[in-house]
């Protein structure tokens, strides 16, 4: 079996005696790459879900909302009709800076939002209750009192959060081993510089 085989995406396939055959563009993924269509689908759906009123609070919130969840959607059919293999490397760097971008938004705050959406409790469709937390369930964080905008925990972004560290894992599991390798030396490089630049703007 070849490695693209055991991915469960497309490429050349071989028979009996090694000799390549044409790889059917409809060939069964494996069941690696149809859980990471399914946890991309379910936050594909969160995403449409919650961009109504992302529109009501800020007008390119909910247009970059609209996209995330239509990228998440189709990338999700591809994994499983197995046409993904071209887009998987951008598929791993977009759903890691997605969960970068979340995870700003919950303790730092975003240095760009709508006055109006600033957090004064909640998340969406309501809080989630949080050990530590205060109130609103929002966890002790520097600056997440009343006017910041740093997002309260909602339900919803714990399920839509969680689809995506899990697809992550799956979808850098899909690369080809080259790939994974630079693509993992970059993740980890790049939250290595988060962690030191958050520190250092904490801090000092």
């Amino acid at each position: 079996m070849t490695a693209t085989a055991r991915e469960g995406l497309p490429g050349a396939a071989v028979d009996d005696e090694g000799t390549p055959q044409p790889a059917h563009r409809w060939r069964t993924p494996s069941a690696e790459a149809r859980a990471a269509g399914t946890l991309l689908g379910v936050a594909g759906l969160v995403h449409v879900v919650v961009t109504p009123e992302h529109v009501d609070e800020w007008a390119p919130a909910g247009v970059f909302f609209a996209v995330v969840a239509t990228a998440q959607l189709w990338l999700g059919q591809a994994l499983w009709r197995g046409t993904a293999r071209r887009v998987l490397p951008a598929a791993v760097l977009s759903t890691a800076g997605l969960i970068a971008l979340y995870v700003v938004s919950r303790t730092a705050g975003l240095p760009f939002h709508s006055e109006g959406a600033a957090v004064s409790g909640g998340g969406h469709h309501g809080p989630l209750l949080v050990p530590g937390g205060h109130g609103n369930g929002m966890p002790v964080i520097p600056g997440s009192e009343g006017g910041s905008t740093v997002e309260a925990l909602g339900l919803l972004d714990a399920v839509c959060v969680t689809a995506e560290f899990a697809a992550l894992a799956l979808l850098v599991g899909l690369m080809a081993p080259a790939q994974r390798r630079s693509v993992t030396n970059l993740l980890l490089a790049v939250g290595v510089c988060g962690w030191i630049v958050w520190a250092v703007a904490r801090f000092t």
